[in-house]
């Protein structure tokens, strides 16, 4: 398998590990308590390009393309949250890790909440980015996954992912943010390179359809997540409102939310020094 060459495996090159007999592609730096990053639907580990220097001062830093996605292997299987799960509880025992911090954002945040849900002995504290809360598709405003979802049609979003092109990456990530400068013609190409080149719908169609039992087995049992939790949303997020990030503060004792203003679905892409902060200060406090 080919690497890409653009940021951040230009100066962070993937190393890669065995999950459950399936290949995961991840970066791995610094020094310190280890602190696991999970990217979102359709992310990849570019999404936390701006945290790598800064919390690899002081934490190790484990940041995995999930099963399905990225440069990681896509087996032709049901992409369910057991199997996420599993597939993660499987990633530490291959990097050696016990117990980490986890900080997911959106459908990573999910998984980094199933985990402490089902092995809360694995999660130290969660930091939760932009998600994941219960009724999702109640919240999600005007999204073609909203609509594909209730369609349940894996034949049109399998035609729509591959025919995919620079502009529809340019209106798709222009959506995820406020500041829609950020997101350049380098940005663009280098979305558009990892769909054309690593890229397959399967795994995200089985993601997607898999929610249902996300919403029944795992939403329920917010209220019993014993970790410290730290939720940061964006006032200003077009894809998964701030409601719902207040609704997800309401069901988790004792979490904390901060709002950042000026601020779209990635704030640690497009707010990196204010995010920087925040998770700085939670993984340091005692």
């Amino acid at each position: 398998m080919s690497h890409p060459p653009f940021s951040p495996f230009d100066r962070y090159p993937p190393q890669f590990v065995r999950v459950n007999q399936h290949r995961t592609a991840y970066i791995r730096h610094g020094n310190g308590p280890p602190v696991v990053l999970l990217h979102g639907y359709a992310g990849a580990i570019w999404n936390w390009e701006h945290q790598i220097e800064t919390l690899g001062r002081r934490f190790t830093l484990l940041i995995p393309d999930l099963i399905g996605q990225g440069l990681s292997d896509k087996p032709r299987l049901a992409y369910t949250p057991p199997l996420y799960i599993e597939w993660l509880r499987g990633f530490l025992d291959a990097v050696g890790v016990g117990r980490a911090a986890v900080i997911g954002h959106s459908m990573g945040a999910g998984l980094a909440l199933s985990l402490a849900l089902t092995h809360p002995d694995r999660v130290d504290r969660l930091i939760l980015i932009s998600g994941f809360p219960p009724g999702l598709f109640n919240h999600i405003h005007g999204s073609y996954l909203k609509r594909l979802h209730w369609l349940g049609s894996g034949l049109l979003f399998g035609l729509g992912y591959h025919l995919l092109g620079r502009r529809a990456f340019r209106k798709f990530l222009g959506g995820l943010v406020w500041d829609r400068s950020l997101v350049t013609p380098a940005v663009v190409e280098r979305a558009y390179q990892l769909r054309k080149h690593h890229g397959k719908a399967r795994p995200l169609w089985s993601s997607l359809i898999c929610t249902d039992d996300w919403e029944s087995g795992y939403a329920p049992r917010l209220g019993s997540v014993t970790a410290p939790v730290l939720i940061i949303w964006g006032r200003d997020d077009r894809f998964i409102p701030l409601a719902a990030g207040e609704t997800l503060h309401r069901m988790i004792p004792g979490s904390r939310l901060t709002v950042l203003p000026d601020t779209g679905h990635l704030p640690m892409w497009e707010r990196p020094d204010e995010v920087n902060r925040l998770l700085m200060d939670f993984l340091s406090s005692s």
